[in-house]
Formats: C-alpha cells, sequence, structure tokens
C-alpha cells in the first residue's frame, strides 16, 4: 500500500508544499484543496505527506547503496566517471559549480515545524521518521561542504537573518544530526511493531543509519587533520552503541549471499533492515545496464588481489603472498579463493540463469577490468523472465543489511583499540562462515601485519593496525560494488588512491595474445597491435581488440588499462575532499564564508 501511496499522492504533496511557501496564499482556505489550513491535522496526514522521504533513503544517501564502485581503486575507471575526476582535472571552480540546494531540507523542515498539530497514536513516529530524514540529508551536505547553515524550520521570506546567515561549524551541525538521528531512535515503531515490513522506515533503520553516520565522522575526524577535531573517539563509541542494539534486535546473516543481490524478492529475509520493494505486477521496475553495473568501469585487479587465498593448510592467506600471483591466468586467479570472488566477478565459465546454456564470454572494448556479476538480475520482458539487463527489472533492492552492520562494529572497536576475539567472532567470523571461508585470529592478525595492506593504508594508527588493516579488506570485499568504496576513501584519507584509473585483466606483453575466458581450452578472444591480425583472428571466429584503438593499452608489467589513465590527474589534498561553494550563493548571501580550501 505504501508504494501505492506514494504514486498517487506525490502531486497533491507538491501542490501542498507550494501553497506553503506562499504567505498570502494561506489566509485563503479552499474546500476543494489541500492547504495547510486542513493538513497535519492527523498521523495519517503525516504518514501521507512523509511518504515522499523514502526516495531520499532510495538514492544513495550517505553513502550505499549503489550498484557499482566507480570510480575508485575497485574498479578501472574512465575519466568521465565521476565528480572526483572533475575535481582531479581542475574543471570545477568555485566560478562554474552548481548553487547548492536546500529544497529536499525545506521539504523536510515544512513537515516537522507543523506535525505538532497532528493527533494519532503515531504523531511522535512520523515525526522521529522526519528527523531522521533530516539528518541523512544534512550529512550529505556536511560531506559535500563541511560547514553548511543548520536550519531546524522551513523559512520564510521575512526571515532575513536565517536566510542570510553564515555557516555553521561542522561540530555544531554534526551534533544537531546526532539529535535528530536520537529523537528517531527514541520514538519511531521497531519493524517488529510495524508488522515486520522492512520496507518501511524504522527505528531499526534509524539504529543502521546512526551507525553508519558516526563511524564515517569518526573516520573524517581521526584521519583529516586539516578539520581540527579532536573527538573521533565518541562518534566512534556512539557507532558501537547503535550496532550493538541492532544486534540484539532479531537480525542475522542470510545464508545465501548471491541472494541477496539476486533475487526475486526480500521479503522474510533475516539480514536485510531496510530494501526498496520491485513489483512486476505493479510495473515497479529497475534498470540495470549490459555493462553488469559497471558502465564503463569493470572491476580493478586491486580489488580482485584483496581476497584471500586459501592455501593447502586451510589456512587464510593474502593472495598477493602468493608466488606468481600477479601474472596467473584469469582460470587460475579464482582457484582456491574467497567463494565471494566467484559472487561479484564473472568467472571463466559462468553461466546466465535463463540463457541457452553457453558460457558468457566478456568483451573488452568498454570493460578493461572484470565483469561483475553481483547485481545480475531478474528481468521481465513481455511474457519471458529471466535474468539479464534492461530496464524492468523487478528484484528487491536491500539499502541497510545487518552484514554492514557487524563490519561498522568490528571497525568502530579496532579503531579504538578494543576489539577482541569475542567481538570478531560475532562479526567478521560470521560473515566468512556465511561462505564457508576460514575464520580470523585477531592474534594472527596482530602479529602477522601484511605488508601490502601496510603499505596502501600507512596512516593507520590505531594500537590494533593489524585488525584495522584487515577489518578494511573484509569490509572492501563483503561491501564490493554496493556503492561504499568512495565515500570509505575520503574519510580514510585516501585521497591519492584516486590518481591511479586502475588495471584491468592480466594479457601479457607479447601481442597478439589469446585468451580463454570461458574454461574449455580454446581461445575466446585475442589482444592485437594492427588491423591485420585483428582481421586475421575475425576470420578464424575469435573477437579480437586492437591496443591503442579499443579504448586501452597494455602496461609495461602486461595489464590491460584505459588510454587516457597515464598521469592525467592529482588529488589536491585537502581540496578535493570538498566541492567548493559557489560564487552565486556567496553574491546572494555576502555572510557566507568560501571553503577554506578552495579559497
Amino acid at each position: 500500500m505504501r508504494k501505492v501511496k506514494v504514486y498517487m499522492y506525490i502531486g497533491i504533496l507538491t501542490s501542498l508544499l507550494l501553497v506553503g511557501c506562499n504567505d498570502s496564499y494561506l489566509d485563503r482556505t479552499p474546500e476543494t484543496s489541500i492547504t495547510e489550513a486542513n493538513f497535519f491535522k492527523s498521523d495519517n496526514d503525516l504518514e501521507l505527506y512523509s511518504n515522499q522521504f523514502y526516495s531520499y533513503f532510495y538514492n544513495n544517501a550517505s553513502c550505499g547503496v549503489a550498484m557499482t564502485d566507480a570510480p575508485s581503486d575497485n574498479a578501472v575507471n574512465s575519466n568521465t566517471i565521476g565528480e572526483v575526476y572533475s575535481l582531479m582535472s581542475g574543471s570545477v571552480t568555485p566560478e562554474n559549480v552548481g548553487k547548492w540546494n536546500w529544497e529536499d531540507i525545506r521539504t523536510v523542515n515544512f513537515m516537522i515545524a507543523r506535525a505538532g498539530n497532528a493527533t494519532g497514536s503515531k504523531v511522535n513516529h512520523y515525526i522521529g521518521l522526519a528527523r531522521l530524514t533530516r539528518a541523512l540529508l544534512y550529512y550529505n551536505k556536511v560531506l559535500t561542504y563541511s560547514d553548511v547553515p543548520w536550519y531546524s524550520r522551513d523559512l520564510q521570506t521575512t526571515d532575513n537573518d536565517l536566510l542570510y546567515k553564515t555557516q555553521d561549524s561542522r561540530a555544531l551541525v554534526c551534533d544537531s544530526i546526532v539529535a535528530d538521528v536520537d529523537y528517531a531512535i527514541q520514538n519511531m515503531k521497531t519493524a517488529a511493531d510495524l508488522g515486520g515490513n522492512h520496507t518501511y522506515l524504522s527505528k531499526d533503520v534509524a539504529l543502521a543509519v546512526k551507525a553508519r553516520i558516526c563511524l564515517q565522522e569518526a573516520s573524517w575526524r581521526k584521519y583529516h587533520p586539516e578539520l581540527k577535531l579532536n573527538d573521533a573517539d565518541k562518534f566512534y563509541e556512539m557507532s558501537i552503541s547503535a550496532c550493538q542494539q541492532l544486534m540484539q534486535m532479531g537480525y542475522s546473516l542470510c545464508s545465501d549471499y548471491e541472494g541477496l543481490f539476486r533475487n526475486t524478492s526480500l521479503v522474510g529475509n533475516p539480514e536485510v533492515i531496510l530494501y526498496e520493494d520491485y513489483d512486476r505486477g505493479l510495473s515497479l521496475l529497475w534498470g540495470y545496464n549490459d555493462q553488469f553495473g559497471g558502465g564503463n568501469a569493470g572491476l580493478s585487479k586491486d580489488l580482485f588481489d584483496s581476497y584471500l587465498y586459501i592455501n593447502a593448510s586451510g589456512e587464510a592467506v593474502p593472495y598477493t603472498s602468493i608466488e606468481g600471483y600477479n601474472t596467473k591466468s584469469i582460470t587460475e586467479g579464482f582457484e582456491n579463493r574467497d567463494p565471494r570472488l566467484k559472487s561479484t566477478f564473472l568467472y571463466p565459465g559462468w553461466v546466465r540463469p535463463s540463457s541457452d546454456g553457453q558460457s558468457y564470454v566478456q568483451y573488452l572494448n568498454s570493460i578493461l577490468g572484470y565483469q561483475s556479476i553481483k547485481w545480475e538480475p531478474m528481468y521481465n520482458n513481455g511474457n519471458t523472465i529471466g535474468y539479464g539487463p534492461g530496464n524492468n527489472c523487478f528484484g528487491d533492492v536491500s539499502k541497510y543489511r545487518f552484514g554492514e552492520i557487524l563490519l561498522i562494529y568490528a571497525e568502530a572497536k579496532a579503531e579504538l583499540g578494543q576489539l577482541t576475539q569475542t567481538d570478531l567472532d560475532m562479526t567478521i567470523n560470521k560473515l566468512r562462515d556465511r561462505v564457508g571461508m576460514p575464520r580470523a585470529s585477531l592474534s594472527n592478525w596482530l602479529g602477522n601485519i601484511d605488508p601490502v595492506l601496510n603499505a596502501k593504508y600507512s596512516n593507520v594508527n590505531s594500537s590494533q593496525k593489524g585488525a584495522v588493516l584487515e577489518i578494511r579488506r573484509e569490509r572492501r570485499v563483503e561491501l564490493a560494488n554496493e556503492g561504499f568504496r568512495v565515500s570509505d576513501l575520503y574519510r580514510w584519507s585516501m585521497g591519492k588512491t584516486f590518481e591511479n584509473q586502475g588495471k584491468g585483466l592480466y594479457v601479457g606483453t607479447k601481442l597478439p595474445v589469446e585468451l580463454d575466458l570461458t574454461a574449455d581450452g580454446k581461445p575466446d578472444i585475442a589482444v592485437v597491435s594492427t588491423q591485420a591480425e585483428k582481421d586475421a583472428y575475425q576470420a578464424k571466429g575469435i573477437t579480437a581488440y586492437i591496443v591503442g584503438v579499443d579504448n586501452f593499452l597494455v602496461t609495461d608489467d602486461g595489464y590491460l588499462e584505459p588510454s587516457d589513465a597515464k598521469g592525467r590527474y592529482t588529488f589536491k589534498e585537502p581540496a578535493d575532499y570538498y566541492t567548493p561553494i559557489s560564487v552565486q550563493d556567496i553574491q546572494l548571501n555576502p555572510n557566507l564564508v568560501q571553503n577554506p580550501y578552495w579559497q
């Protein structure tokens, strides 16, 4: 019913909001119109108005859930992907950056300011829902600009002092965000109270939002000295507390990792805290492109190497510690690895469900890395139901899940130097148990630090450094291609990572080269140097790609990379972590101060 209400009443709510913006119009109360004078009278009115807030939770608010990690070190990135490359290239300036927009926060504040007039048993629940939404929207602005003005109500044209105020400090705004989330936690109904329907915003979601936001803010304060905020620990502790409450609410990991992402329904899934419900019968569908959720950015060799290797003794060890790992064939690279690798990466011999049974062959002209199969969706095409791309997919999409909560808890504990083996067993090892991975040992993590991770995250300074590093690996693997990686690199102050657009498949340095992508012992594609070589392979029925022509080059060590990848970008610390304020906004409000990193 909520889905139907959203679509039925969005036009009415828009009209109401427009009426609310005009003070003089409120003097009239037409009997045939929904106006401020006759609305916001019951909790049903609040429910109707707040249905529009769900879109903010679905549209990648405060990191996750997207279906790609591009641009980041999880992807092979074209220079056309992502705002970060616009920042690094210098094409974004205070003079041409877009003006900031407060319409979404005003929409929420409009309800909060009037909700006190309503009666009903769920009024406080819906006020909590609105304040939770405001917190989420505001933290997105903090992540973009850092210091921003805090507005606790919708502004009128007469509010000159508020309309022309300067920014409030990040510290004040984040404290206000936490206060909003805490109100939501105290006043919203649990998912169980709402009939166990995890498409509804609930207290459970509020706890997940708090855990996610507080972990992010703790990391920003710990790893970004330019903020001059030295109270990261209190945010780690708040994040841990939110996780602990969720861990006592009956959630558990589902048995099917792949089913979280490739499904027809998430109803009853014990891991899902909030999901977006799609319905073929109601024509509520979503789109998935033919390049497996990565656009023109395949998954990177760097991500591929992050998945652990299971040795002959049954121990999980870094893949990068295996002799010859860097030049293994595609088929060899998948052997004896963390099973989540084959749940995420297109592997040799993979067959698309409902296909003709033929192994899928990757193409290279737009995807240089490994293709992803993590979000391979169910689709409806006329009378045909199957798996594959298109704009008619109807599988449900998880937005907050318990697996992320376990990772947040473990990371916060390790950053504080408080992680125990018991903590590890009830978080990371549960994630590993699900997929059949050997369990992790805290003493091993602390005593045998992986040099590759140590070099990658060289600024980690916890007393449990080895644990922090391995939890970052686990987070990267578990949440790959779920939209978290960019925000993770930002909060850990890893901006320089974006300068490297990434390596893709290994092909070697001697061209032409034939690649067996289906593990049947026969070449499926070839990488060549000339048109004549391509023509020769095409004549034999083998697809061939030309270096330098088909959008890629081969590195000196034999990997595919984007043809535009060489030394084009410099990440400017700390400016490129933030977006400048538009000169137009400062002209409208001279009391605004330009972001100090962009002055």
